[in-house]
């Protein structure tokens, strides 16, 4: 009898957490919810309207600084979860940026024609992260520091990748070596060299600071 009680009192327990947690899924104000997370992370949002739904929030005009800069602007950019993965699908003109990241750790980011980051547009972009990157990305007008690249492909290979770029209207080819960082995408550390036409470049840093120096 002890058992059966304790069975139904255990059941009882979990049932009242899973409801608490539904009731603050559905109250909780999702919009500042993720507007915290972004400031722990040292990022700035500013939208022009704000809607939620049980299980999604919906931003139009929505733009992103850091402390120092402007970093991106969507015309309207939706967050949603899904069983099992949460879902960032944002578009700007005739571009858009579609980013799935799974409760395993998986990420999936696609887009296309996306010109409304700061210091480059995307031209295509179709790459799987999980203990490396694959596959390919096109970047334009791409603002590395002092130097400008016009035109930048990139193939990633788990930890390596391969790639070529247009600098100046010289065409340069190359490869190098990445180091992912689970914790912050954006702070995997990148390595290698680009050359072409007696030019030789070395890039390195982090994905969202990179540097590019000429080598002789």
């Amino acid at each position: 009898m002890r058992k059966k009680n304790l069975k139904l009192l255990m059941f009882l327990s979990v049932s009242f957490i899973f409801f608490t947690m539904f009731l603050l899924a559905i109250t909780f104000p999702k919009f500042l919810l993720f507007d915290r997370w972004l400031m722990s992370k040292g990022i700035y949002l500013i939208a022009s309207n704000v809607h939620e739904g049980l299980t999604y929030l919906s931003l139009k005009e929505a733009s992103f600084y850091t402390k120092n800069s402007k970093l991106v602007r969507f015309d309207k950019l939706d967050l949603s979860v899904g069983i099992p993965y949460i879902l960032l699908n944002g578009t700007c003109a005739d571009g858009y940026l579609n980013v799935k990241m799974y409760l395993s750790g998986g990420i999936d980011i696609k887009a296309k024609n996306f010109k409304c980051f700061e210091n480059f547009g995307i031209k295509s972009i179709n790459l799987r992260i999980n203990d490396g990157i694959e596959g390919t990305a096109e970047l334009l007008d791409l603002k590395v520091r002092d130097t400008k690249v016009d035109n930048l492909s990139v193939s990633f290979k788990g930890k390596t990748f391969d790639g070529q770029g247009l600098i100046s209207g010289q065409r340069l080819t190359g490869s190098g070596t990445l180091i992912l960082n689970r914790e912050d995408i954006l702070k995997s550390r990148l390595n290698g060299t680009i050359a072409g036409s007696g030019i030789r470049f070395v890039i390195y840093g982090s994905l969202d600071n990179p540097a590019l120096e000429i080598k002789k």
